[in-house]
């Protein structure tokens, strides 16, 4: 105990006592009783300041509605490598505003969190080097649900697949639904310090993972009904399997009254790593996020909900990409991501936590005379004709009617190139309307036990659009790269077939 109170009492009752030996001056014990009253007095205050604490624990429940504004300000350099040898640096300016309605239908303790959202405004200004964009939401694609469970968070749309410029647009850090999980849930003094857990701070960030992080959480002062506090430290994390590092400095308010906290105010220094399908960037990140109570809107009513799919199931959580130029739609995993778009070829490549799994070249092709279709014999020829380097061999040859009266002719081909064993899958696709594709993947042949139906879940998933500008008639499919390889360019090495 700092103070000893019982000590306290038994000098206040000397000083006070009614007997006093004679020719003492009488005004002594009124001195010491006054200076012990100022003692009591100044021991109480501190003691009663030492004492007091705060209970910084969040009191939001599902059904509760917020509004939410998030601005965004990333200003720095990309990071690029397109050759794969020499890194080039580029200057960019990103600036984004996201205000929505947000209603929370589960909180749990485990940490299990659903929420869904309508947005008002979702809109960026991107600037790189001397070229200006920018990006919206679709008035279609304007409802979402958020779902932490365990480690993972998924942000979707229960209304169909999004674009990834639309993913990215509203998956922002200092996301409203990690702002409870910020708090020490606890009563706390001013001073006092606590630490965040690494599944809190990735969210915070936007990382998928966190190796190691030193973010200290303290309250610094209380000033009416809010209780201010800081978050200081460094974090080392991925994104994609891309290590991230990040110099961290925030403040947030939380609101005694309402017990959840109104504002956060992020900027950190973050350097993330060039990925297989990404570019890096050292940059500086400001974020600012405020929330405040509301009312039910109609979009998030009852009503509006109840006839939604409100789980983060695969078919929620697809891509959709759509390559106009050539006439492409394709609804793809979101560990696809498209490297090229031209009017001749799309160009994806599927990266797992950081590795480069598969590659797939897409070219859209001209239509034939419905009386004269492509044969699968006549196809599997074409293929074999791109063979021309090392030994290989066709292992399968199959045709498939699709459910709206297409044609799926695929042939697979093991081989190997640059000394490691591979697969490519290779597909023509002829739709009702005798609109053509053709689509080459290409797969390391280990990693055919854990992706065995790469190639038919993407494949499931194209749409061909209105026929582009004509393209030479007898051109053949553009073989994929290796997924061993690391750069985009259209060459490839490919297996010859073994003769018979």
């Amino acid at each position: 105990m700092l103070f000893d109170f019982r000590a306290i009492c038994l000098g206040f009752a000397a000083f006070t006592s009614p007997t006093r030996k004679r020719g003492y001056c009488t005004s002594l014990p009124r001195l010491r009783f006054g200076l012990v009253l100022v003692v009591i007095t100044a021991l109480t205050v501190a003691l009663a300041s030492a004492a007091e604490t705060y209970d910084l624990t969040s009191t939001v429940k599902p059904g509760q509605s917020q509004t939410v504004r998030t601005a965004v300000e990333v200003k720095g350099d990309l990071r690029l490598n397109p050759d794969g040898k020499e890194v080039t640096t580029v200057p960019m300016l990103v600036q984004a505003d996201l205000q929505y309605t947000e209603r929370f239908l589960a909180i749990k303790s485990d940490g299990t969190l659903k929420a869904a959202r309508h947005y008002g405004v979702a809109e960026a200004k991107i600037q790189i080097k001397n070229t200006e964009m920018k990006q919206s939401l679709r008035n279609e694609r304007r409802l979402f649900v958020i779902q932490h469970r365990g480690e993972d968070a998924t942000l979707f749309s229960p209304i169909g697949p999004l674009t990834r410029e639309e993913l990215e647009l509203v998956d922002a850090p200092g996301s409203s639904t990690v702002l409870a999980a910020i708090l020490p849930a606890k009563a706390i003094a001013i001073g006092d310090e606590w630490k965040l857990n690494n599944q809190t701070v990735a969210r915070l960030l936007g990382l998928e993972a966190v190796s190691e992080q030193e973010i200290v959480a303290k309250l610094t002062k209380v000033e009416d009904s809010l209780a201010i506090f800081s978050l200081e430290g460094k974090v080392t994390g991925a994104v994609g399997g891309v290590s991230s590092e990040i110099d961290l400095h925030a403040k947030a308010n939380f609101d005694l009254k309402e017990g959840a906290v109104t504002w956060l105010a992020m900027e950190y220094q973050e350097k993330r790593a060039i990925g297989h399908a990404q570019p890096g960037y050292d940059a500086t990140i400001r974020v600012r996020t405020v929330a405040e109570p509301t009312s039910l809107t109609p979009e998030l009513a009852n009503d509006a909900l109840s006839k939604m799919p409100l789980e983060a199931k695969p078919e929620q959580t697809l891509i959709e990409f759509q390559a106009e130029r050539a006439g492409i739609n394709l609804a793809h995993d979101r560990r696809w991501r498209v490297m090229v778009d031209r009017m001749d070829i799309a160009i994806l490549r599927f990266i797992d936590r950081g590795d480069l799994i598969a590659q797939c070249n897409i070219n859209r092709l001209p239509s034939l005379p419905k009386d004269k279709p492509l044969t699968l014999s006549a196809f599997q020829k074409s293929v074999e004709t791109t063979l021309t380097k090392n030994s290989g061999q066709v292992l399968e040859a199959a045709q498939e009617t699709t459910k709206d009266d297409g044609k799926i002719l695929r042939v697979t081909v093991a081989g190997s190139a640059s000394e490691i064993p591979i697969q490519w899958f290779y597909y023509h696709l002829t739709d009702a309307q005798n609109r053509r594709a053709s689509v080459v993947l290409t797969l390391e042949s280990k990693l055919l036990e854990r992706f065995p139906s790469l190639d038919r879940e993407l494949v499931s998933g194209l749409l061909l659009l209105e026929t582009p500008t004509t393209q030479d008639e007898g051109k053949e499919p553009t073989p994929a790269r290796s997924s061993s390889e690391t750069t985009t360019s259209a060459a490839n090495k490919q297996p010859a077939a073994k003769k018979k």
